[in-house]
């Protein structure tokens, strides 16, 4: 088997962790579908909609979305400029590649920060959705989560280049 032992377990934890984000993903967006279209049936066949199915869509439609980050990280699909490719030695693309997974994981965690902030200044506030009349904060939660995974898949692919997924497109 290729790669060392850390390796593989780290493989082998980040595709758990991407099967259970595309899972809850998927759910998120499958509810999305479920609660308009019921809405907009509900609208035909007795004339009113169904009451908060707009704003569930709403928040369901946020966390699948949100974790579309965490998924792309994951698959390598992030479009990045390969203009500068051309400036840097091919020798030294290993380097440039690991020091773009650093400074990456850095600005998630700085983003997971300032995220986690923002969920705890709405904890701290007691803001509630009016519709429903519940808290958001455990709904923002998505945020510190998809910027801290982000940012432990970067560490990962700086630590064990071999696990880095190619970069899909590259925007010349």
């Amino acid at each position: 088997m290729p790669g060392g032992i850390m390796e593989n377990r780290v493989r082998h934890g980040l595709s758990w962790i991407f099967r259970i984000e595309v899972f809850i993903a998927c759910t998120s967006l499958m509810l999305v579908v479920g609660a308009l279209l019921a809405d907009v049936v509900a609208r035909e066949i007795g004339g009113d909609g169904i009451f908060g199915a707009q704003r569930f869509a709403v928040f369901a439609n946020s966390v699948g979305g949100l974790l579309g980050f965490a998924i792309v990280v994951h698959t390598g699909g992030h479009l990045r400029v390969g203009v500068v490719d051309k400036l840097i030695p091919e020798k030294w693309e290993p380097l440039v590649i690991r020091l773009c997974d650093l400074i990456s994981a850095a600005l998630c965690i700085l983003l997971g920060y300032l995220a986690v902030i923002f969920v705890r200044s709405t904890y701290d506030l007691g803001d509630t959705e009016p519709v429903f009349d519940i808290k958001i904060w455990p709904i923002q939660m998505v945020l510190p989560y998809l910027f801290g995974a982000s940012a432990l898949r970067y560490l990962c692919y700086a630590a064990f280049p071999a696990i880095r997924p190619e970069d899909k497109e590259i925007e010349q």
